[in-house]
C-alpha cells in the first residue's frame, strides 16, 4: 500500500504557483514530462481546416452551433494560409466548396488545373468529390483526360500479380497503402463511374481481409473473418497484443524469403496497429463496400 500511495503523488498535476517539492491533494509543485508539444506546419493547419470543413457538414444535423464553429475555423484557416504558395490546399479548397458553395473555394480548384492534371494520381480522388458540380467544360474534359490515363497506369499494375490491387512487396506490410489505395478508388468511382468501375475498391479489401501472398491468409483486421492476426505489435510499441478490429500493415517481404505473413510470435513491420490511416481506412472500406454492393 504504500508503494501504491507513493507512485499517486506522482501522478499529481504541475502548478507553478506552489515552491518546488510542495504538494497538495491534487498538486504537486515538480515539474513533470506531461507537455504538449506544439508546431507551425501549414500542411497540417490547411489539413485541419479541410478535416473541419467535413465535420461541419456531419454535425449540422444534430450540432448546429458546434457545426457552426467547425466552419468558421476552417475559413479562418483558409484566409491565413490563402498566400501561402508552398503547399497543396486543393483537398480544402473541395472541402469548403462542398460545406459553404461559396465560389470562393471553386474558383481555386479551376485555377489549379494544370497542378491537378500532373499529380493526377494523388489529386483524381479528390477532385472527384466535386467534378459533378463543375460547369467548366475544359476543366472537366481535361480532367477526364487525366482520370482516364491514371486509370490505364493502375490497371497496368494491377495485371503484375494475382491480387487485383496494384502491390510491390517491400520490407515493410503494404496493407495500410492499399487501404489508402482502396478509399481513393471509391472516390475515383462515384466521381467517374464510366472510368472507374467499384473492383479496385473492393479487391483492397479482400486483400486486407485475406487475398494475399502466402500460404498464411489471415485477416489484416484482428477478430475480422476466421483466421486473422491476433497477436500485434500493438499500439503503445512492443508490447505483445490483441485489440479486437485492430488492423495491422500485413504481408511484408522478409529477405531472403518471398513476401509471407510471418509468425514469430509477430513482426513489428508485419503486424504493428495504428489508428488514423489503418483501422481508419479499414472501416471506411467496409463501409463503402456495403453502400456500393447494396445500391446495385
Amino acid at each position: 500500500m504504500l508503494g501504491d500511495a507513493a507512485s499517486m503523488t506522482d501522478n499529481l498535476i504541475y502548478d507553478s504557483n506552489l515552491k518546488s517539492g510542495e504538494k497538495t491533494g491534487t498538486t504537486s509543485g515538480v515539474n513533470d514530462d506531461r507537455w504538449v508539444f506544439t508546431e507551425e506546419n501549414p500542411r497540417h493547419e490547411i489539413g485541419v481546416a479541410a478535416s473541419l470543413a467535413i465535420a461541419s457538414r456531419v454535425l449540422k444535423s444534430y450540432n448546429g452551433d458546434l457545426a457552426n464553429e467547425c466552419q468558421k475555423t476552417a475559413e479562418e484557416l483558409w484566409n491565413t494560409l490563402s498566400n501561402n504558395t508552398k503547399i497543396n490546399k486543393n483537398e480544402a479548397a473541395v472541402e469548403l466548396y462542398k460545406t459553404t458553395n461559396k465560389p470562393i473555394y471553386l474558383d481555386y480548384i479551376l485555377s489549379r488545373k494544370e497542378s491537378i492534371n500532373a499529380n493526377i494520381s494523388r489529386e483524381g480522388h479528390v477532385i472527384a468529390r466535386i467534378i459533378d458540380k463543375v460547369d467548366d467544360k475544359d476543366f472537366v474534359r481535361d480532367i477526364e483526360s487525366a482520370v482516364k490515363d491514371l486509370h490505364a497506369k493502375i490497371e497496368s499494375e494491377r495485371k503484375e500479380n494475382p491480387y487485383g490491387v496494384p502491390y510491390k512487396p517491400n520490407i515493410w506490410g503494404a496493407g495500410w497503402g492499399i487501404q489508402n489505395f482502396g478509399v481513393q478508388q471509391y472516390f475515383l468511382h462515384k466521381g467517374f463511374p464510366e472510368i472507374f468501375n467499384a473492383n479496385y475498391m473492393l479487391q483492397a479489401l479482400n486483400f486486407v481481409l485475406g487475398v494475399h501472398p502466402g500460404h498464411n491468409t489471415a485477416s489484416f483486421a484482428s477478430g475480422i473473418g476466421a483466421n486473422s492476426v491476433e497477436v500485434a505489435y500493438g499500439v503503445n510499441r512492443d508490447e505483445w497484443s490483441y485489440i479486437p478490429g485492430g488492423v495491422v500493415s500485413g504481408t511484408a517481404m522478409i529477405r531472403p524469403d518471398f513476401a509471407e505473413l510471418k509468425e514469430w510470435p509477430y513482426l513489428w513491420q508485419q503486424t504493428e496497429y495504428v489508428m488514423g490511416g489503418g483501422a481508419t481506412n479499414y472501416m471506411f472500406l467496409v463501409l463503402a463496400a456495403q453502400q456500393t454492393l447494396n445500391s446495385k
